[in-house]
């Protein structure tokens, strides 16, 4: 691999965008137990189409009512037209609606020839789709539900996690993360009654089978780009991209899916300094003109300490800590074109804890670094001032779980060991991390009605290709391997020599 700055980023299966999808607005009159409106009703938004489509919320007991589909689609350019490629948003929690509004819908269909409608919709419980995964009203009432844990702030540490203060300071949260988890599970089924367990992979799948058979025909097979096993008869055209083990997803416990992502992110991490390095500093915030890849892996090494020993001084009220800075380099692993981006943060960062920490009177306030470059996710922030603002919704946790194994006999303690031992035995950069769903699901109350679990060797109408990217963050090359290889000759397995999450988030060099 030759890792470059300044690559753009497609990312197609778990696709990241910034652009707001416009509201979709019920049908007058609406109700969930109205009856189901058939079909699409197509209008303009901008270049798209946008429409709603309604499906069972329980597709084997009507009684449970509808859901309202968000749905958009971005039409074929060239004829003759060949049909319409299904796209998954992704995530869990991704909106099929903002992928097609953006630029990537156009990629895609370039990529594909033109002659193929490009669609995609918000699943259960995600944008604008009807029912909501939501769980709080307003931010403010998120913020402060979470203010101080380590879902919201985070797991301060350095180095292996060994020492034993930041052992003894981890280990005491264990019983209000554990009454927290309980209450957040509560707080969602009363605030979104009758929601969660009709959300999930299954559903999403059903789901998709009822709209390309109102727009192909239930006699043409599927042409696909993201994830699905429950109709293998009914593939056509199949592309698997950021694949995910589904043995591990559905059939083992959801805390351990974490083990797999933070070795993969190492690898994605090596390409960044060495990048940086060979950019130098003009091309790159960290560099100097002498900058090896070792250089820079300190600097960020030495930054993470910085932050740590800042947030241990300071407390609750720093406005970065350890695992501030390592979740910024975690998302900044996702696409090499946020590269430079994420170079420049991490230097305003060590800016202001430079400033912070020479001056012992110095203040949060003094010399704050260019906010322009903090670009950090709503969850991994431990300060969110978005005041009344409506709170994100909780569907990356209420898919994740609505799939989960039921938890058994695991306790938050579990959770809490099996990031120690991330930290130690496979990570010590991004182990330590509240940075998966799947920590969540031993205190969700709820699993979804239909839970597909395998088996995952089904014998496929058609080849599918199946695709892992070497140093993806988030679906490791080795979660592709193991879906290609249970596949058999139903698959065909390409192992991309890139960075970044998905096979596009560098440009080929062919």
């Amino acid at each position: 691999m030759t890792p470059s700055l300044g690559f753009s980023l497609l990312g197609v299966a778990t696709l990241a965008t910034t652009v707001s999808a416009q509201h979709w607005p019920l049908p007058e009159g609406y109700h969930r137990f109205a009856p189901r409106a058939d079909g699409f009703r197509w209008q303009k938004c901008g270049s798209r189409e946008c429409s709603r489509f309604e499906v069972p919320l329980d597709w084997a007991d009507p009684s449970a009512g509808k859901a309202s589909l968000a749905v958009s689609r971005y039409k074929a350019t060239k004829q003759p037209r060949l049909g319409t490629i299904f796209v998954n948003p992704g995530g869990p929690g991704g909106s099929g609606v903002e992928l097609i509004q953006d630029g990537n819908a156009v990629k895609i269909s370039e990529a594909s020839g033109g002659q193929y409608d490009i669609f995609s919709w918000d699943p259960r419980g995600i944008g604008e789709t009807v029912p909501r995964a939501d769980c709080f009203a307003t931010a403010t009432e998120e913020n402060l539900f979470w203010e101080g844990t380590i879902p919201r702030a985070g797991l301060e540490a350095r180095g292996n996690f060994t020492d034993q203060v930041d052992i003894d300071a981890f280990y005491e949260q264990v019983d209000e993360v554990d009454v927290l988890l309980e209450e957040l599970g509560k707080r969602c089924v009363a605030y979104s009654p009758d929601t969660f367990q009709y959300i999930g992979s299954a559903a999403a799948v059903r789901d998709m089978i009822a709209m390309h058979d109102v727009l192909e025909g239930s006699n043409k097979p599927i042409d696909y780009w993201g994830l699905s096993y429950v109709f293998p008869e009914r593939v056509g055209r199949v592309v698997l991209d950021g694949v995910v083990d589904p043995e591990r997803w559905a059939n083992q416990p959801s805390y351990q899916k974490w083990v797999v992502k933070p070795e993969s992110t190492d690898e994605a991490f090596n390409g960044f300094v060495t990048a940086c390095a060979a950019a130098g500093p003009s091309g790159c915030a960290i560099a100097t003109k002498n900058s090896s890849p070792e250089t820079v892996r300190k600097f960020v090494s030495d930054l993470i300490d910085m932050a740590y020993y800042y947030k241990r001084k300071m407390g609750r009220s720093a406005r970065y800590g350890s695992a501030y800075v390592r979740s910024r380099v975690y998302s900044g692993m996702y696409g090499p074109s946020d590269w430079p981006s994420l170079a420049k943060q991490l230097v305003g960062i060590h800016e202001f804890l430079q400033n912070a920490t020479s001056t012992p009177s110095s203040t949060q306030t003094k010399r704050s670094p260019d906010t322009r470059f903090i670009d950090i996710l709503p969850r991994q922030s431990t300060n969110n001032t978005s005041g009344n603002q409506p709170a994100i919704d909780y569907a990356f946790q209420g898919v994740t779980c609505a799939d989960a194994l039921d938890a058994g006999n695991t306790t938050t303690k579990d959770v809490f060991d099996f990031l120690v031992y991330t930290t130690r035995a496979v990570s010590p950069m991004f182990g330590p991390a509240w940075g998966d769903a799947g920590f969540y699901c031993h205190r969700w109350p709820v699993r979804a009605v239909e839970r597909f679990t395998g088996p995952w060797n089904k014998k496929l109408a058609n080849p599918i290709l199946v695709i892992g990217n070497e140093a993806d963050p988030v679906t490791p090359y080795i979660s592709a391997k193991k879906v290609a290889d249970r596949l058999g000759d139903s698959a065909i397995l390409i192992q991309q020599d890139d960075y970044g999450h998905t096979s596009l988030a560098m440009h080929s060099n062919w």
